[in-house]
Parts: C-alpha cells; sequence; structure tokens
C-alpha cells in the first residue's frame, strides 16, 4: 500500500514538472518528440536516416538519454546534430525533472524540434510524461510478435509504431497478422510504419510525421501570439 502512494506521488511530482515542460514549449512553438523502444530495436539508427533530411529545413536538438555512456549521442554528433546527454545510472527511464534541468542550458528560440530518445526499456518510459506532443516508438522484428501483449502501456501511448529492421523479416518467425492484431486491441489510432533504418524502407514517411509535427506546433504558436 505504501508502495502504490509512493509511486502515485512521484508521477503526480512528474507530470507537474511536465505540464510546466510542454507550457514553456508551447510558448515557443517547439514540437516535442518522445522515441521510445527496447533496447536495440533501432532508435539511433531510425534518427541517423531522418536527421539529415530534417535539418535542411528545421532546426533540431536532440536530448539522449542512457543508463551511462554517450555511446549514441556521439553517433548523432558526427552528422552536426545538436545532441545533449543525460545519464540515469541507476534509473531504466528519463524523468521530467531530468529533461527540464537540461533544456535550462538548450537556447530555445533557436530550436523548432527537441527529440528526446529515452533510455531503451519497454516499461518504465512510458509512465513518465515528459511534456511530449508525440510518441514514436518503435520495435524490431527481432523482438517477436508479442511485445504487445507483454508491454501493452507503450504500445497503447504511442502515436506511431514504427516495426523496424523489416529487412530482416524473412529470417525470425515474426508473424505482423498477429503482431497488428495485438496492437489494434490496445491503439486504434496509431500509423503502424513497417521500415528499415539500415536500407532506408519508408523513412521519408517518419521524416513527414515528424515535419507535420514541426509545422502543426508552428501554427499553434502563431494563433497562441495573436
Amino acid at each position: 500500500m505504501h508502495y502504490v502512494e509512493l509511486e502515485k506521488d512521484l508521477l503526480h511530482h512528474n507530470d507537474k514538472i511536465a505540464e510546466h515542460l510542454k507550457k514553456n514549449m508551447d510558448d515557443h512553438g517547439i514540437f516535442v518528440l518522445n522515441l521510445m523502444s527496447a533496447p536495440g530495436a533501432g532508435k539511433t539508427s531510425i534518427l541517423e536516416a531522418v536527421l539529415p533530411q530534417l535539418a535542411e529545413k528545421y532546426r533540431i536538438a536532440v536530448i539522449e538519454g542512457d543508463m551511462q555512456g554517450s555511446a549514441d549521442a556521439d553517433r548523432l554528433k558526427k552528422l552536426d546534430i545538436e545532441t545533449y546527454q543525460i545519464n540515469t545510472h541507476s534509473l531504466c527511464h528519463l524523468e521530467a525533472s531530468m529533461v527540464e534541468r537540461m533544456m535550462a542550458g538548450i537556447n530555445l528560440h533557436d530550436i523548432d524540434c527537441i527529440i528526446i530518445e529515452n533510455v531503451g526499456n519497454l516499461v518504465c518510459p512510458a509512465d513518465f510524461y515528459l511534456g511530449e506532443d508525440k510518441i514514436l516508438m518503435a520495435v524490431s522484428v527481432a523482438e517477436g510478435h508479442d511485445k504487445p501483449h507483454k508491454y501493452p502501456v507503450m504500445f497503447s501511448k504511442a502515436d506511431m509504431i514504427l516495426l523496424n529492421k523489416i529487412d530482416l523479416l524473412e529470417h525470425t518467425n515474426f508473424d505482423k497478422a498477429v503482431f497488428s492484431e495485438q496492437v489494434r486491441k490496445l491503439n486504434t489510432r496509431a500509423e503502424i510504419l513497417e521500415v528499415s533504418a539500415r536500407r532506408g524502407d519508408n523513412m521519408d514517411r517518419v521524416v513527414h510525421f515528424i515535419e507535420h509535427g514541426i509545422e502543426h506546433k508552428k501554427g499553434h504558436q502563431t494563433k497562441h501570439n495573436h
């Protein structure tokens, strides 16, 4: 009972900070995307595939969440993308307070979009709101088609689900029909998009999804200022 109350208090405190973050991003017209997946699903590879095209039109910053190290952030810095590292150490997720502290060092007047690459985990990150506008979730065919049934919270919250590493499908026993059926029982609005970050399959549609979010947010800011 005490554990349940403590968790409720923790999430309530997190949500209050996240709502403050959301208002700040709304005021600046910045689109915030929370990218989540299990470890190894290909989050960083997906970003490597879409960021160069996005950076031609928009000012993008990435907040990279890892338990330790900066390997993924170092990969993105090679693309000349403004990248900020958060190491959570023992925590398996990012919290709004961590993002808030990091954003204090970002010149928000020079940013159109912030992409938060969350810690690789299918459980904890789904519980912690970070003030994002949209959730992009990646899952690879190598993980198995039963993941929506096992980890329903994240699948239910996603705005777009990327079925990554589709180029490896023939080497797995992944059943797309079963996967889609399980997702639809949890989430009827999210688009399920088959992609390959390595081969480039449907990366243009991921770019379009992010572009639409950026332009929508800019329009929202213009109306708000008027």
